[in-house]
């Protein structure tokens, strides 16, 4: 019996047509190919356990749903989905009840792996209310390993919501579940913070957010979404062009409630040979960057900004930035994992016809360097940004970073850079757009005659896309 025999025939069809599941697959393994085709493999047997294609709300205990233990609701400010879990309303349960838990979780997680067409998720910890005997560690433990395992790369942030002291001493554990490079992703926050991460119009008011919402049994909402990784195109080494406008969720776009998103980025045609490099054929166009770990961007001291004139450059993953910049690259910056103090650049340029304020933020200031951090870009004019990582980090350090462009209609091409903060603080919050970008790790080398280095079309650890089509022969039936 071969390994194809072992996993659904459905998962191995989302593996030969979703290349976004394959990158996910590597990013959860730290680009490793070896580790990421175990994780890979070990994913496609336990969706096959748990018949993970065939769950529908009526195969899951509807008292579970009753309850309202778990919903999904809003979105954080990096864009990501939220799924509740309300401790208070939980229960320890043991032998065949805790089984249909187990079904419980994994068809939230598959119905978000669905509904958000692969993108992260935020889980949040309601712990209000919550006392010892609601604190069930078997429980945690099985959610966090299905995000360990068998989600790659789904978790975004875990945020627990007033912590009872008493609790303290179990969430330590719930920490050593995770592995260290996810400890960051954990935010303990309370109704004086809550809206850093939540905007108030997604936070409920008993987190202190405008949030009137309350939970209800709709059988309609809970059910499980169509297979939206699946269609009818044949497999083959062309993937087609995604062209469209953004789609607003629940009035949220580009990852920010209210805010009108920006022309979706264009994608250029795919090809199999070129795993590494792909996005997803389904996913939904929007500028919205595949959001991560957001909680806090710091500035870098700001710099003057010399204008640079010369034509938009012509990148595929270019974003347009509420129509006032357009940002290149668009969605991620790929450091090299050769050494320390890789640089690289962002690209700006005004499209507004007048002049654009822009300010480069970044969730570990301790580990780049950016130059120029702010400044203003001139009528027809684009503007350089230089990313460089510090000394002693790599890209390993820094694929769960993430940086946040803003910009700003202004009157004046010149302000000095001492000025640059004060200008800042008088712009009216409604005419800052954002732009989430983030990081990723890949091999570079030289070019044949000579250039600066560019990404080759390896990322660390990865082999050559011959290699990993032998991968995927291994899924093939006997």
């Amino acid at each position: 019996m071969g390994l194809g025999d072992l996993v659904d025939p459905v998962d191995l069809r989302r593996i030969r047509t979703d290349p976004l599941w394959c990158k996910r697959f590597m990013a959860h393994g730290d680009n490793v190919m070896d580790q990421a085709f175990k994780f890979m493999v070990d994913s496609l047997k336990f969706r096959k356990e748990m018949n993970v294609n065939a769950l529908t709300l009526q195969s899951v205990d509807q008292a579970l749903f009753k309850k309202g233990v778990m919903a999904a609701h809003g979105r954080d400010k990096a864009g990501c989905a939220v799924v509740i879990f309300s401790a208070r309303l939980h229960e320890r349960v043991s032998g065949a009840q805790f089984e249909e838990v187990k079904k419980f979780l994994v068809f939230w997680l598959e119905k978000m792996e669905r509904e958000e067409k692969g993108k992260r998720i935020t889980m949040f910890f309601d712990m209000g209310n919550a006392g010892l005997s609601n604190v069930d560690i078997p429980f945690i433990s099985y959610l966090i390993n299905l995000f360990k395992y068998y989600y790659p790369d789904l978790l975004n942030a875990i945020m627990v919501f007033e912590l009872p002291f008493i609790m303290n001493a179990a969430w330590k554990i719930v920490k050593n579940m995770l592995p260290a490079k996810s400890h960051q992703l954990i935010k303990f926050v309370s109704k004086k913070d809550v809206t850093t991460l939540i905007p108030p119009t997604c936070a409920l008011k008993r987190w202190g957010g405008e949030d009137d919402w309350t939970y209800t049994f709709d059988p309609a909402a809970c059910a499980m979404p169509p297979n939206p990784f699946l269609s009818d195109q044949p497999d083959g080494p062309e993937v087609s062009k995604v062209n469209g406008e953004p789609v607003e969720v629940n009035g949220v776009s580009n990852g920010h409630p209210g805010r009108k998103a920006s022309n979706a980025r264009k994608r250029t045609s795919l090809k199999t040979s070129n795993l590494h490099d792909f996005h997803s054929i389904r996913e939904s166009p929007s500028t919205a960057s595949e959001p991560g770990p957001k909680v806090h961007f710091g500035d870098e001291i700001s710099t003057s900004s010399d204008d640079l004139s010369g034509k938009s450059p012509s990148d595929s993953t270019s974003a347009e930035l509420g129509g006032m910049l357009q940002v290149t690259p668009g969605d991620e910056v790929w450091f090299g994992t050769g050494s320390s103090g890789v640089k690289r650049t962002v690209t700006l340029v005004n499209i507004r016809g007048a002049p654009v304020a822009f300010k480069v933020k970044t969730t570990s200031p301790e580990k780049f360097r950016v130059r120029p951090s702010s400044g203003v870009v001139g009528t027809g004019h684009r503007q350089t940004v230089e990313l460089q990582l510090c000394d002693g980090v790599t890209a390993q350090h820094v694929i769960t970073d993430r940086f946040l462009v803003v910009a700003a209609p202004v009157a004046h091409e010149r302000v000095p850079a001492r000025d640059m903060a004060r200008l800042w603080r008088s712009l009216p919050s409604d005419d800052k757009q954002e732009l989430c970008l983030r990081c990723s790790a890949c091999t570079i080398t030289k070019r044949p005659h000579g250039g600066d280095g560019a990404r080759s079309g390896h990322q660390a650890g990865r082999p050559s896309p011959a290699s990993w089509r032998s991968k995927q022969q291994l899924l093939q039936p006997c």
